[in-house]
């Protein structure tokens, strides 16, 4: 899986999964690319948020 390299992107990606909060909701099918983005995007953050600002 990718990783998040730095802040920069952890921001961008924070931004992306805003904008994706907005456009799905839990009547927007599994296989819709903007759900499976938000997904995606959701875990990168996770991993880089564990590693970075917990103890």
């Amino acid at each position: 899986m990718a990783q998040i390299k730095d802040e920069i992107q952890y921001k961008a990606m924070m931004a992306r999964i805003d904008e994706l909060f907005f456009e799905t909701n839990e009547n927007t099918p599994a296989d819709d690319p903007r759900l499976q983005e938000l997904y995606l995007l959701s875990a990168l953050v996770e991993e880089y948020e564990k590693e970075h600002f917990r103890a």
